[in-house]
């Protein structure tokens, strides 16, 4: 079980699922506001679907590129949650590269992250017997262990 204190209620998650995968980058947030469940969200594209846009059209990533409106409905909105304070770090970091990288009309910025999928079993408000979880938007969280970031470049060729 893994809970986290989102302030006004707690979330107790099980984790289900082992989850591996590699996505390159297409934005992300870190938030510090103590009433999110989860600190970093990353937009990503998965590399299997990545390699095979970049197959067709190289230039995919570039809102110009007719690889774009490709890629655009296959990228996905990530909830992490990280498991300390290095992977947090590690995370902040890479969407700080993504967004220097961007800026410079540089090279796409992917990360390795392992860790697991959670199941929300319930959103209990502090003192009250409530379970508050069905008045939450339904999202799928993840429980990072591990992140790493790796150069697309190396990924696509």
């Amino acid at each position: 079980m893994v809970i986290v204190d989102v302030g006004d209620y707690k979330a107790e998650f099980l984790a289900f699922l082992e989850f591996q995968k590699t996505y390159m980058i297409f934005g992300g947030g870190y938030y510090q506001n103590k009433n999110l469940i989860n600190p970093i969200v990353l937009s990503g594209l998965g590399m299997v679907d990545a390699k095979r846009i970049y197959a067709r059209y190289p230039d995919f990533y570039r809102c110009a590129s007719p690889g774009a409106a490709l890629a655009q409905p296959k990228v996905k909105q990530l909830n992490l949650i990280p498991a300390n304070q290095q992977v947090l770090d590690e995370l902040k970091a890479s969407i700080e590269e993504f967004e220097d990288q961007l800026g410079n009309d540089g090279d796409r910025i992917c990360v390795t992250l392992v860790g697991k999928t959670l199941d929300m079993r319930s959103a209990m408000v502090p003192g009250h017997t409530v379970d508050i979880k069905d008045q939450l938007p339904r999202q799928t969280f993840h429980l990072i262990h591990s992140s790493q970031r790796v150069p697309c470049k190396s990924l696509l060729d």
